[in-house]
């Protein structure tokens, strides 16, 4: 492949491309724009690799991205990583897509931790307030074992009066996590 002279640098205007020239305003700005490309690249290389399968994009970024992350330290991690900033810039849709999923799987990590505190709040609350509590959760859950219920809210209390790894909270919150809410 021949390549022009002045490919490293950027000297003149026309060196620029057309959809850059558009967005941008000077040389700085193109290559903070260009950073960011790479720096979504090496975000998606920080997933794990079924997080990264399960975002369905093109099998040529993919195998980059994994390439990428297999890789130790050296140069061929720095050409690595700006190839895959390569590809994206090269393909703007591809850039959306991903900027959406990454919100879309950043929501529902979110949507989750909610639901995790959710359930904190409501164990620690039978732990703390005992039947009171559980009458509540009763009426909103009445499927809910209120012997088995009982017995790990008695023994949690027991665990934390003596200072005792939380066995029975955990079984607690396990159990509210099985729960359909």
């Amino acid at each position: 492949m021949v390549r022009p002279r002045n490919v490293g640098r950027v000297t003149e205007e026309k060196d620029i491309p057309n959809w850059e020239q558009e967005e941008f305003e000077s040389r700085t700005d193109i290559k903070k724009a260009a950073q960011a490309v790479t720096d979504l690249g090496m975000q998606i290389a920080d997933m794990t690799e079924t997080e990264i399968h399960k975002l369905q994009l093109p099998q040529e970024f993919v195998d980059a991205v994994l390439m990428l992350k297999s890789m130790d330290k050296g140069p061929a991690l720095k050409r690595q990583r700006m190839f895959v900033g390569k590809l994206l810039r090269q393909n703007e849709p591809l850039i959306i897509e991903i900027k959406a999923k990454l919100a879309e799987v950043e929501a529902k990590k979110k949507q989750q931790n909610a639901y995790f505190h959710q359930l904190e709040k409501w164990r620690d609350r039978l732990v703390d307030e005992g039947d009171a509590a559980l009458s509540e959760l009763l009426n909103l859950y009445p499927q809910i074992d209120r012997q088995q219920m009982r017995q790990w809210i008695r023994n949690a209390k027991k665990e934390q009066s003596q200072n005792k790894p939380p066995k029975s909270a955990r079984e607690i919150f396990q159990y509210l996590k099985a729960l359909e809410w």
